[in-house]
């Protein structure tokens, strides 16, 4: 499997801010958890053989790793801030917010009437440990979230309200490239989520 994710960050004058509804999975209530959205990509056939050749024509493509994937997961860890101070003087941070948005990308395919039924309990076990593995990336995204959240809420007053966007500008790449390691190591670690289970056929 594979990830894609993205850090944003906005300053504002004025603030702005896995069941189908929002929810929040911290203790800190300026962190908030949006629910995963779906984009499955339907696939078909009738053996495994069959199936296996559907994910490998039609699922998401990595470009960095020049391949397809059978799944993937796509986050945004979005922080939104207004600030305060005297102007030309000192600029800190008022209020900051971080919400975490997620997109899972599955094969999703309907068992014809007469498949073997051996077919559709292998596909569903393989489903399965395909979510767990999802998940985990998920989880990667919200931590993320939340030290995102907890620095820019450290960061010093500033002499200026550009020289604090700037300083909260480098919080964000910092944690951009901690969130892409954290990723690439959990892949690399579960061999894209084989040792999970998520292997088919």
């Amino acid at each position: 499997m594979t990830i894609q994710s993205a850090l944003a960050i906005a300053l504002c004058s004025t603030p702005a801010f896995l069941s189908l509804a929002m929810i929040a999975r911290a203790d800190d209530p300026d962190l908030i958890v949006s629910a995963p959205t779906q984009a499955p990509y339907t696939i078909s056939g009738l053996t495994a053989a069959d199936l296996r050749s559907k994910m490998n024509q039609l699922g998401p493509f990595s470009a960095k790793e020049n391949r397809r994937f059978d799944a993937k997961t796509v986050s945004t860890p979005f922080a939104n801030f207004t600030s305060a101070g005297k102007k030309g003087k000192s600029c800190r941070i008022k209020s900051v917010k971080v919400t975490v948005t997620m997109q899972f990308i599955l094969p999703q395919w309907t068992p014809p009437a007469g498949v073997d039924s051996a077919l559709v309990a292998k596909w569903n076990a393989y489903l399965a440990k395909v979510q767990i593995h999802e998940k985990g990336h998920q989880q990667l995204s919200i931590d993320a979230g939340k030290d995102l959240l907890a620095k820019l809420k450290a960061l010093p007053e500033a002499t200026s309200c550009p020289a604090l966007l700037k300083s909260a500008q480098t919080v964000q790449q910092q944690a951009q490239a901690a969130l892409d390691a954290s990723h690439e190591k959990y892949d690399t670690g579960t061999q894209h989520g084989e040792t999970q289970g998520a292997k088919f056929p």
